[in-house]
């Protein structure tokens, strides 16, 4: 038996040594040849990648079996020790129940106020919390502090004769009162047993393990006294270390660059000693310098003598270690290897083996690293997807660019990626999973329940597609479905359960009726009732799940309740049927981490926090595999690629900003050995800098993408810079400031790389540096002079050319039959309307969220509900029948507000309706819509147009006069007119408006109307008919009757209303309704240019004038100024 101890600054050279080891060794199993070699490793994805390189070597790796440290140990105590539980009982996801339980009895002494005041507040979620945090305290206690346990076991304080802080009281008292309900550790604990067994010579531990070999690889997160116990196993089995170690010298007296700066003060006498030393090893090489420390100790306590091949080594490169540093990666891996600055001195330049990328997010970023990686495959030897590794600072954050951007490439310039290591919520059936706990939560919303409903797990389960799920969202929404599953969490007229029986009630009678106090929805009869039947069993599970809810209960009834609700609802699913089964694993583990303890109650919120544990333990850890590894930052420690990419390297997000733990009582008294957060990361990124073979690129936000105010990279990166500045560039001197330069100037020291916004500005392809060539005829574009463009951005098209020569209209469009609605469109939505017919561009409107909270008159703009009531009224309804189902419709308030909001809604309809039948002479309402066409030379123009009886069309809306309405009612009398002849004049009514349509010539109306849609599909126009029609109605606006104040001047009264046009167009200095370049449409267009006032209303007369030209419009009140 014996201790074999491996440095090497090589990891490659390092697991080959340790194959070698297994493949050589006999294994335990007296000749078995499946027999498995245990290997501790670091982490999952270390283990991983060393089946990877063993298969490379056998086709297989089937004997190989990666483990951790804490379980392995447990494992080997239980084959020596008798009597012991198959987990180890002080295993945190065990202990939680416990301490919460011991939570709940707390002593009522002083020194237990702070505690007791912390998990006073309501529900179990505090409690369990609390235990949680306590749990992993006591589990670094046990292996960082065994001694202050043994000293709370006999009553006394941790360290000396006072508490550690006011938190040593509370958790002395847990720790004893937790032994006292373990009876089988209660005396000793079995890592005290089996070293006492060690001590004595370790002859029942030789015979329990026989032949056991184990062997540790990479840099183990282990305790100096687990250290010690690996080397007293020794004695009994062979332990084999095999030990990363940067550097060739010895080197833990290396001091960071605040210790060298108190040397140099206050010792400068000694200061030279220190002098031409890499500060980044001493600055970031902290957990691997006491890293080596522990094992150096295990070399001198027990007599071991260590190997370490690499420290005869000259070089750290090549074959033989003898090739000097070709480039700036190599120089900074050799002065860490070396502990020397002096392989700087044979380099003259950058070759930008390091580089450091900034963008202005992640989209960019992502963009800007694929263009760089098509570069390396390119320039790079051999180089393979699998040799490259993305390693992200926030991955949940970065997954979806670096996806969007890696997939949407080209099958010519597509690289293979696999992302692992992320968070259990990124998978789509866990995400709903947790969306039906939250929905228990709390009432549910329909800002909630639509999101839930478009998650792609829940479309498999309900066996719906897209277009399914947006019409169950959109009935959900007509039906009034804003809170709570019924009346007991949300409104009686507004919860889940009302909207499903109007939609029910809806697809029984096929039309809007009240039944009773119900008003029947449409939309889900016929074969669409599938759709809302699918939806049913989740509705059925939803209810379990908050009946279950209601009260707090053991976690085995909540385990048995959501695993009966998943299985009601995903059980089907096939395309994520590993989702389920995560989650089936994650409430068996829940089961079995309670097992034969006593049951603890828990409320939905605790029992949601424990779900979500349970998950993240069973997460998919990072791995390695055949094409480009994104991973989490420090999920494969020291593994070697030749290309490693460090992505969002922001300042806040590495290294990481922990909280400080508060319960944490090793920080009020550090020891040689404790793991610190701030300086794991800082050595998990000195991992990834020297596991670089070929490239190391360095990714991070570096400007607003807004204001394109600069942003500070992460403070590593700068440190980086800082050090390859100083060594390329000596004479420039120390900087607080990252270096920047502009993409593409390569001149000068390692700088941070700042590339533009957009992949097609021009900076990206001088010299051909960008591979992206769809967008070259776009930066072309850009290239090009353009008269009046706004600074940075510019416009589309130049504001000047989208007012036209002065010739005459285009052709007419080259259809059969023309719709009156494209017409319409065509005016009143021209720039969009260009977009469509000339680029085949549709601006995607985003879909307004679902309106949470219930209706209530004084708050909602109610002018699309009087709108309703105005056609019903108009088609001969009775006003009590549309009072009586508005205000049992989900559109009104419950109870008596609904109601009086309905009977001001009719109120102010029927208003609009009697003006309107005045308006034209009829006697009353009953309004048709006749379908009619009109040609001309061969172009059809067809329409539905409302006629009132037998009189002339009857347009009311319940909105102020718009282009829209306006153009609409305009088109549509003229139609009529055209295929009717003479007859009374049409008339639209607004709230502000009386409109009296003659269109003396429907044909010329018609035809001019053609003639601009034509033109208007063809070419750009400065059409903005809003900022138009604002300009005419106050240039006819009138003086009010009977004024004393002398008349306005045409000069004064054009200037107003240019004025009040230019508010419309571009924006009022008091803000109010967003002006029309703000439009989708306009700000493709203009992007920040501003066309001219003056000529938009001089283009908005020739095409809008014969609108008003056939018009008479009349103020009904009087206009606010």
């Amino acid at each position: 038996m014996a201790l074999r101890i491996r440095f090497d600054h090589r990891v490659d050279r390092l697991a080959d040594a340790l194959l070698d080891a297994l493949e050589h060794e006999p294994a335990p199993g007296a000749g078995d040849p499946l027999a498995e070699r245990t290997v501790i490793v670091p982490s999952v994805g270390v283990g991983r990648w060393l089946q990877r390189r063993d298969a490379s070597r056998h086709g297989v790796s089937t004997r190989l079996r990666p483990e951790f440290a804490g379980r392995w140990l447990w494992r080997t105590m239980r084959a020596t020790l008798r009597d012991l539980p198959e987990r180890s009982p002080f295993e945190p996801e065990r202990v939680r129940w416990l301490l919460m339980e011991l939570l709940g009895e707390l002593p009522d002494a002083p020194e237990f106020a702070l505690v007791r005041k912390r998990v006073r507040e309501e529900g179990s979620l505090a409690r369990l919390s609390l235990a949680d945090a306590l749990a992993a305290r006591f589990d670094r206690y046990l292996a960082y502090r065994r001694d202050w346990l043994a000293r709370w076991q006999r009553g006394r304080w941790a360290s000396g004769d006072r508490p550690l802080g006011a938190h040593e009281a509370w958790q002395r008292w847990m720790w004893q009162r937790l032994l006292e309900r373990l009876p089988g550790v209660r005396d000793e604990h079995p890592y005290d047993q089996f070293a006492r067994q060690l001590e004595s010579g370790g002859e029942s531990v030789r015979r329990a393990l026989g032949g056991t070999r184990i062997a540790l690889f990479g840099r183990i997160d282990l305790s100096p006294e687990q250290f010690a116990l690996f080397g007293q196993l020794s004695a009994s089995i062979d332990v084999s270390l095999f030990a990363p170690d940067p550097c060739r010298e010895l080197w833990t007296d290396m001091l960071d660059s605040r210790r060298l700066a108190e040397i140099r003060a206050q010792r400068p006498d000694v200061a030279w000693l220190y002098e031409g030393e890499p500060t980044l090893l001493g600055n970031w090489g902290r957990a691997q310098r006491d890293f080596v420390a522990q094992v150096l100790s295990l070399e001198e306590q027990f007599g071991a003598q260590a190997e370490a091949p690499g420290r005869d080594e000259a070089w750290p490169f090549g074959a033989h270690g003898d090739a000097p540093a070709k480039g700036t990666l190599q120089a900074l891996q050799a002065a860490v290897f070396l502990r020397s600055d002096d392989p700087w001195r044979a380099l003259d330049r950058d070759d930008g083996s390091i580089a450091v990328l900034g963008a202005h997010g992640f989209v960019r970023q992502a963009e800007v690293l694929h263009e760089r990686l098509l570069e390396c495959f390119e320039t790079l030897p051999q180089l393979a997807p699998s040799d490259v590794v993305v390693y992200c600072a926030d991955l949940e954050s970065a997954a979806a660019a670096i996806e969007g951007v890696f997939d949407s490439q080209p099958a010519a310039r597509r690289i293979p990626f696999a992302i692992s290591g992320r968070a259990p919520r990124a998978d789509p059936l866990v995400a709903a999973v947790q969306g039906m706990l939250d929905m228990t939560l709390q009432p549910v919303s329909a800002r909630s329940l639509d999101a839930w409903l478009r998650n792609p797990a829940v479309m498999e389960a309900l066996g719906l597609e897209a277009a399914e799920v947006e019409l169950l969202a959109g009935w959900f929404e007509a039906a009034g479905a804003r809170r709570g599953l019924d009346d007991e969490d949300g409104s009686p007229k507004h919860s889940l359960r009302a909207a499903i029986d109007r939609l029910l009630a809806g697809a029984a009678l096929g039309q809007s009726a009240a039944v009773g106090d119900l008003l029947a929805i449409p939309g889900a009869q016929g074969t669409r009732a599938r759709i809302l039947e699918a939806w049913l069993p989740v509705g059925d599970a939803l209810a379990q799940l908050r009946l279950a809810a209601r009260s707090p209960r053991p976690l085995s009834e909540w385990c048995t309740a959501l695993g009966d609700s998943v299985e009601a609802v995903f059980a089907g699913v096939r395309q994520h049927a590993p989702g389920l089964q995560r989650v089936r694993d994650a409430l068996s583990d829940l089961l079995a981490s309670a097992s034969d303890l006593p049951a603890v109650a828990l409320d939905a919120a605790a029992f949601e926090r424990a779900l979500a544990d349970a998950l993240t333990r069973g997460a998919t850890a990072a791995m390695p595999g055949g094409a480009v590894t994104v991973c989490p930052l420090g999920s494969l420690p020291g593994v070697p690629f030749r290309v490693v990419c460090l992505f969002g390297m922001d300042e806040g997000a590495f290294p990481r900003q922990g909280a400080r733990d508060e319960l944490d009582l090793m920080r009020r008294a550090p020891r040689f050995g404790d793991r610190l957060s701030r300086i794991d990361d800082r050595g998990t990124f000195l991992d990834a800098v020297l596991s670089a073979r070929d490239r190391l690129l360095v990714s991070c936000r570096s400007r607003h993408a807004r204001d394109d105010t600069p942003l500070n990279p992460s403070p590593l990166v700068g440190e980086l810079l800082a050090y390859l500045s100083a060594q390329l560039d000596p004479a420039a001197g120390a900087s607080f400031e990252a270096n920047r330069r502009r993409y593409p100037q390569s001149a000068g020291v390692p700088a941070l790389v700042e590339h533009p916004l957009h992949p097609f500005s021009t900076r990206n392809f001088v010299a051909g540096a960008s591979y992206a060539q769809e967008w070259l005829a776009t930066a072309r574009e850009l290239a090009r002079p353009l008269p009046d463009r706004a600074t940075g951005i510019g416009a589309l098209v130049d504001p000047a050319d989208m007012l036209g020569p002065g010739q005459g209209v285009g052709e007419q469009p080259g259809v059969a039959t023309m719709p009156v609605e494209a017409l319409r469109d065509a005016l009143a939505d021209p720039l969009a309307t260009w977009l469509r017919d000339a680029l085949g561009l549709r601006l995607l409107r985003e879909r307004a969220p679902p309106d949470d909270a219930e209706p209530l008159w004084t708050d909602e703009d109610d002018r699309g509900l009087v709108q309703a009531c105005v056609d019903r009224l108009l088609a001969g309804e009775e006003d009590g029948r549309v009072v009586r189902e508005l205000s049992i419709a989900p559109q009104t308030a419950a109870g008596a507000p609904g109601r009086l909001h309905a009977e001001s809604a009719v109120r102010r309809a029927r208003a609009l309706v009697a003006e309107a039948t005045t308006a034209i002479g009829a006697s009353a309402a009953g309004a048709k819509a006749l379908p009619l066409v009109a040609a001309l030379d061969g172009v059809r123009v067809s329409a539905l147009v409302p006629v009132l009886g037998a009189t002339a069309p009857v347009f009311v809306t319940a909105f102020p006069l718009g282009p829209h309405a306006l153009i609409d009612a305009w088109l549509r009398a003229a139609v009529w007119r055209a295929a009717r002849g003479d007859g009374p004049p049409a008339c639209l009514v607004s709230p502000d408006y009386l409109v009296v349509l003659r269109c003396p010539d429907p044909q010329r109306s018609l035809r001019h109307a053609l003639d601009w849609a034509a033109r208007i599909g063809r070419e750009p126009l400065a059409l903005f008919p809003r900022s138009w029609l604002r300009y005419a109605l106050v240039l006819a606006r009138r003086p009010p009757t009977g004024a004393a104040q002398s008349p306005e001047s045409p000069e004064s009264r054009h200037a107003s209303a240019r004025e009040r046009a230019r508010e419309v167009l571009a924006g009022g200095e008091f803000g109010g309704r967003a002006p029309e370049l703000a439009r989708p449409a306009a700000q493709a267009l203009f992007r920040d240019a501003q066309p001219d006032i003056d000529a938009v209303l001089a283009l908005g007369e020739r095409v809008y004038r014969p609108v008003f030209d056939d018009a008479v419009v009349e103020p009904r009140h009087e206009e606010r100024a």
